[in-house]
Parts: C-alpha cells; sequence; structure tokens
C-alpha cells in the first residue's frame, strides 16, 4: 500500500481539478511541469490553484516523475490534506429524511484499479456514500484518486472498523442491503428499495460467507460465458447502473 508523507499526493488533471473545485480540504502545494507550454486543462488548474491561494512551484520532468513514482501524472501533481473520513453515525444522521439514499460497501477489495473505478462509477450513478473497512481493503491511495478522476472529492467516505456491524447497524436504520455475488439472483428479477447499500467482495472470491448472511438480498450479473467472471469493478459498475436505472424514478 502507499505511503503518503507530509500530507497525500494527488496527481493528474481530472484529480486535482475536481479536489480544487470541491474544496473539501486544502490543497497544500501545486507542481507544474517546467519548460512546457501546459494544455487548456492544465491551464484550469492552475488557475483554480490561484483562485484558492494555492503555492504554485514549476518542477523538471524527472523529479515530477520521482514525485509519483513513474507514474501518469500529465504535468501536475498536488499536495494536499489527508482526505477527511466520516463517521457511519454521521453519514446515518444525514442521510436522515433523504429518501433516495444510495450507499457502496467495500468487502476486501484489494486492488487500487478496481477501487477506483468503482469509486468512479458510484459518483456517476447516484451513490453518495461508499463504506471501506479499515482492514483488508485498499485505502484511498494516489492511483486510487487517479483511477477515480476526481470521484473521491465528491462522495462521502466512511471508515469503519468492522463491516459487519455496519451492515446491522445500517439494518436497524432501515437501510437495505444487497450483496453482488455470482450465486445470487439474476438483476433482471431484483427489484430494489430505498434507501439501499450494495457491497461489492473481493476480486476472485467475492462476498465473505459472514458478510452474505446480513444481506437482504444476494444479487448476481447473469454472464454468458467466455470468461472465468466479470472483475469487481464491471460487475460493480453494472449492478449499480441497474439499481440507479429501476430506483431513479421510485
Amino acid at each position: 500500500m502507499e505511503k503518503i508523507n507530509k500530507g497525500e499526493l494527488l496527481f493528474g488533471i481530472h484529480p486535482i481539478r475536481e479536489a480544487l473545485k470541491n474544496r473539501k480540504r486544502p490543497i497544500l502545494q501545486l507542481y507544474i511541469l517546467e519548460n512546457k507550454r501546459p494544455s487548456r486543462q492544465v491551464e484550469e488548474v492552475i488557475r483554480l490553484a490561484k483562485a484558492n491561494n494555492v503555492k504554485i512551484k514549476t518542477m523538471e520532468e524527472r523529479l515530477l516523475d520521482n514525485l509519483v513514482n513513474g507514474q501518469n501524472h500529465q504535468g501536475v501533481v498536488a499536495r494536499a490534506e489527508p482526505m477527511q473520513t466520516m463517521r457511519l453515525s454521521n453519514a446515518i444522521y444525514e442521510a436522515a429524511g433523504k429518501k433516495q439514499e444510495l450507499w457502496l460497501a467495500i468487502d476486501e477489495v484489494t486492488d487500487p484499479q478496481n477501487l477506483g473505478s468503482l469509486l468512479r462509477s458510484a459518483a456517476c450513478l447516484g451513490f453518495s456514500t461508499v463504506i471501506l473497512p479499515q482492514r483488508r481493503t485498499v485505502g484511498i491511495t494516489p492511483t486510487v484518486h487517479k483511477v477515480a478522476s476526481g470521484a473521491v472529492e465528491t462522495l462521502k467516505i466512511v471508515e469503519v472498523t468492522n463491516l459487519t456491524t455496519a451492515i446491522l447497524d445500517l439494518k436497524d436504520e432501515g437501510f437495505w442491503i444487497y450483496g453482488a455475488d455470482m450465486d445470487g439472483k439474476e438483476l433482471p428479477k431484483v427489484d430494489y428499495a430505498y434507501p439501499a447499500v450494495l457491497i461489492i467482495g473481493a476480486e476472485g472470491t467475492g462476498l465473505r460467507e459472514k458478510t452474505k448472511e446480513h444481506c437482504d438480498e444476494v444479487i448476481s450479473v447473469p454472464q454468458q460465458g467466455g470468461v472465468s467472471s466479470l472483475n469487481a469493478a464491471a460487475a460493480g459498475a453494472i449492478i449499480m447502473y441497474d439499481m440507479y436505472s429501476k430506483m431513479k424514478f421510485k
């Protein structure tokens, strides 16, 4: 897992732009590639940084590459205050009275590419809140930020010590719990109810049995074959769209 010291590193145009636009946390420094005419998108990032009184420093390409371990930074890197997570009780309180709450919970997803893609899909498909266990699940790393393309800055991130306990608390508050698993009911046969939480399990193994026990419904994406199964991000995106499309006008 990536370790970030003295603030959290963000890289790539979209994550940094969204962080500057949403202002959920301070951006401490913006680094841009020197000796290169910035693209329009990078110019927009620079304008937003100046509007937020962010310090801007040019940096040669070699040093910028080293900052992000050679990953594709698109000529912009930022150092930000660490992402602030919410307590579950506070997230439930903020959701009280809202009729169309969709939440996503992650159960042992360890690939940052998958988690980033799931967060991006969640933000695009009307999910407001994401629950992340503190252990056995990848955290919000710079790679997750980059793959999520700014979605992290628009979602409420709830960190819990025990996902099972969180599920039980949510059920007590009237949430319907849907778990994604290959052995579940196929999507065309599923009806959903608000407020809803979708749980996505680990790559390859799916949901833990203990998690399944507490789901109101275990659901699956029907498949024709050809590959062993969809990965967590692809299956999650399909199910989130199914939930969004069926529930949007309820």
